[in-house]
């Protein structure tokens, strides 16, 4: 009986002993911003009017080491986090590259004037957004003592982004975001705190600064930068490339404006946006139809054409 009780508490002691040599590990944002209470907010941001639609278009990687893998994280992020907030019509990846391959831009990722009317002409877009990550570090800080051991990496990321009207091809905004990632790890008498470098800190560094970027960017991405086409004009009926999806309802006003001339710049010959187009008249939505087009009858005005911008009426 004793033995069996000194056979007890040698297991219960054995497995206390190895539960705290245990590898623990935690990782955590930078203490100055928590990334997933900006997400929250982000979320419940209270948007009005028609939904805008937005693509992504790939990073560039302007790190001095490039360290692989960062442009598509970022574009991957950054996608992610404008379709979570339920605010915009994103624009799939693939359709994008398509686009820019057409465009010739795959590999560069240059967006100029012509490439965003391009691209707002044939993807329906409102609104361009891209950047580029100009710099990304790794550090580690570490303790020893006799009988404990900890270890932290960080990652710590800079990135450069932009907005584009696509109607205008005007650059619309521009920043710079720093992000941190911290991943804390420590055992006992020389277990654990011997992880190989985590493939996961360029992500978490790179959350962090994206994440911080929305609030920027969901103030700049207003239905007042929403745009649509005139799809078709037959009889009395007009039909328009936006619809329920869009968040237009029944009774809107739409304003309805001529595409404005493209102008080139003489000394470089590359478009540097389209004048103001002239004032049409004003539509009314009375219906929908398709996936997301709607149905609109003239209010004012005439000589509506194919192609023609409408905006939300003031």
């Amino acid at each position: 009986m004793k033995l069996n009780r000194i056979t007890t508490v040698i297991l219960i002691s054995t497995s206390i002993f190895i539960a705290a040599c245990s590898p623990k590990t935690k990782s955590v944002h930078n203490d100055d911003v928590n990334v997933k209470v900006k997400q929250v907010d982000i979320s419940k941001v209270d948007y009005k009017g028609p939904k805008l639609r937005v693509g992504v278009v790939n990073f560039q990687n302007n790190t001095p080491r490039r360290v692989r893998g960062l442009e598509t994280a970022a574009t991957n992020i950054l996608t992610t986090m404008l379709h979570e907030t339920g605010n915009f019509i994103v624009i799939p990846q693939q359709d994008m590259q398509s686009i820019l391959s057409q465009q010739k831009l795959g590999a560069s990722g240059v967006i100029n004037a012509s490439t965003a009317a391009q691209m707002g002409k044939v993807l329906g877009l409102n609104a361009i957004l891209t950047g580029s990550i100009t710099s990304y570090a790794e550090l580690v800080e570490g303790s020893n003592t006799f009988i404990t051991q900890s270890k932290t990496q960080i990652a710590k990321v800079g990135v450069d982004y932009r907005i584009v009207d696509t109607t205008t091809g005007v650059q619309l905004f521009a920043s710079h975001g720093t992000g941190e990632f911290r991943k804390e790890s420590g055992g006992i008498l020389g277990f654990g705190s011997k992880s190989s470098h985590d493939t996961s800190l360029k992500d978490g560094a790179l959350r962090d600064a994206l994440g911080k970027a929305m609030n920027k960017i969901t103030g700049q991405l207003t239905s007042d930068l929403w745009a649509g086409r005139i799809a078709q004009v037959k009889g009395k009926n007009v039909y328009i490339n936006a619809g329920k999806v869009t968040g237009l309802q029944l009774g809107d006003l739409l304003a309805v404006q001529e595409l404005g001339e493209e102008i080139i710049d003489p000394q470089t010959g590359v478009s540097i946006g389209r004048a103001p187009g002239v004032m049409r008249g004003k539509l009314k939505i009375t219906g929908f139809f398709g996936k997301d087009g709607s149905v609109a009858k003239v209010v004012s005005g005439k000589k509506f054409r194919k192609n023609d911008l409408v905006r939300m009426a003031n």
